[in-house]
């Protein structure tokens, strides 16, 4: 039986009305693009700061280019740097960067790139980017346009880790492009940079392309899409892929980024029958992946997981699947079964599992299908609020690089009071380690033990789904789920 959550389309419908801003001829200027960014929580944008939303990093990376950065298919490019090489040790990296300048006119020098980048790395110690960037040693400046970024330990992704846009600088609040700031009428609006000073600004020809970029709910970002008032949405979730389904948008036109990170149930307290690692394995068990998976039929390639590191980055000999992986389904209500029945016979009856989830109709689809699973084997869940408490927590998150400690460290005892010291104790041997071959396999021992503690249930790859018109200028999907403002309107990042 599939569930479907019964929800209205009142709240499309209002948002439509809201949203007909007469702009359905205005999708025929590829030049002149209309962006809106699906944000849950807080859809103010500030590209200040280090815990950036989406549209803030968006629009950060389109204004404040870094060493490198990132282009529309998730390839790290040039952008202040020009080129660069990396030691045979991999603990350094040394950077010539382009002859170029501020959005003031001042000239880019590498001794104030070289001091910025330390202001950032220390800043964003305090930030999702925390565990890599104290992999910096130092930052140098060579001569006037070569910079060298030490490393403590060699850092594979450490290019993928620069190209991030909370690494986009800024000089006294002037960035370096690709983009200037418009105008902040009715959003965001951002257009071509160009490198003249303010004195001579008025002689510059006129760059008619440009990018609107606002940020708002999933129901509003489509009723705006489908009354051609934008032309592109970004950064939309599971939970709201019945929104999608309901304002029958085009399959064409949904696009779904073959990202890799983390969806599934963190354990976050557990008390009682789930303070048993045995006993939490029930519930990784317990769920059918295909069939919760199938109850959105707008995605239907959404894959199943049943480890926390993606298979690319396995280490040959090291096993990470539970046991139980080859078990049919049938097999495991039966072993689940069983197993809880015993619990019960010994130690009473099991409180309902506390699910903290988003208010949005994806949500209570993926809750009413887990409930169901649990109660064929004798259990229960109950569906509370993400600020509320609960046992487990749903982490839906991209993987910012191709990194096997990033997963790892979600599951810290920084991260949640059900942890292993000894993974953590084994992660820091890792992160010291030199040798490549070694730190490799230390994380892939961390793994193994995390499986086995079953303080993470996987359930599948995270899903990240943008609207956007078939042959759109400059979009396309890609394993970083990331999509520049930039490349929208033909502008290159540097």
């Amino acid at each position: 039986m599939i569930f479907r959550t019964r929800f209205s389309l009142n709240c499309i419908t209002a948002a439509l009305a809201a949203s007909l801003l007469a702009g359905c001829g205005f999708a025929g200027n590829e030049d002149q693009v209309r962006v809106t960014a699906v944000e849950d929580g807080d859809a103010r944008i500030n590209p200040v700061g280090t815990r950036l939303n989406f549209a803030s990093s968006t629009m950060r990376a389109a204004i404040a280019k870094g060493l490198v950065g990132l282009d529309e298919e998730g390839r790290v490019v040039p952008a202040l740097a020009a080129r660069w090489i990396v030691t045979d040790d991999g603990l350094s990296y040394i950077f010539r960067l382009f002859d170029t300048k501020w959005d003031d006119g001042r000239e880019i020098t590498a001794e104030r790139v070289a001091r910025l980048l330390r202001e950032r790395f220390s800043e964003l110690r305090n930030s999702r980017l925390r565990y890599d960037v104290t992999a910096v040693d130092e930052v140098v400046s060579m001569t006037g346009r070569v910079i060298e970024i030490r490393l403590n330990a060699p850092h594979p992704n450490f290019l993928q880790l620069l190209a991030q846009p909370e690494m986009g600088l800024f000089r006294a609040g002037h960035g370096a492009g690709p983009m200037r700031l418009l105008s902040e009428e009715n959003g965001i609006k951002l257009g071509q940079f160009d490198q003249s000073s303010e004195d001579d600004a008025e002689t510059q020809e006129e760059d008619d392309r440009w990018v609107s970029l606002r940020a708002e709910r999933a129901a509003s970002a489509i009723a705006r899409y489908r009354s051609g008032a934008v032309q592109v949405v970004l950064n939309g979730r599971y939970h709201d892929l019945p929104l999608v389904d309901a304002a029958d948008i085009s399959s064409g036109d949904l696009r779904l980024d073959p990202v890799a990170g983390l969806f599934g149930l963190r354990f976050i307290r557990a008390d009682g029958f789930w303070a048993v690692p045995a006993n939490r394995e029930i519930l990784a068990m317990a769920i059918n992946r295909p069939a919760l998976l199938t109850s959105f039929p707008k995605v239907s390639a959404w894959q199943s997981r049943l480890k926390i590191i993606p298979e690319a980055l396995d280490v040959e000999g090291i096993n990470s699947y539970p046991d139980w992986a080859s078990m049919t389904m049938q097999d495991r209500i039966a072993f689940a079964k069983n197993h809880v029945s015993k619990w019960k016979a010994a130690e009473g009856s099991v409180v309902p599992l506390t699910i903290a989830l988003a208010d949005a109709p994806g949500a209570r689809i993926l809750f009413k299908r887990i409930q169901s699973d649990l109660r064929r084997v004798g259990l229960d869940a109950r569906s509370v609020g993400n600020s509320d408490e609960a046992d487990v927590e749903l982490i839906d998150e991209i993987a910012p690089y191709d990194s096997a400690p990033w997963f790892l460290k979600q599951f810290t005892c920084t991260k949640t009071d059900v942890c292993l010291n000894d993974a953590d104790a084994k992660i820091a041997e890792a992160d010291a380690a030199t040798n490549l071959q070694i730190k490799a396999r230390l994380y892939a021992e961390v793994e193994k033990m995390l499986v086995a503690h079953y303080n993470f249930i996987p359930i599948a790859v995270p899903i990240r789904w943008s609207i956007a018109r078939p042959g759109q200028r400059g979009f396309a999907v890609n394993a970083r789920g990331w999509h520049p403002l930039n490349a929208l309107v033909g502008i290159p990042i540097s």
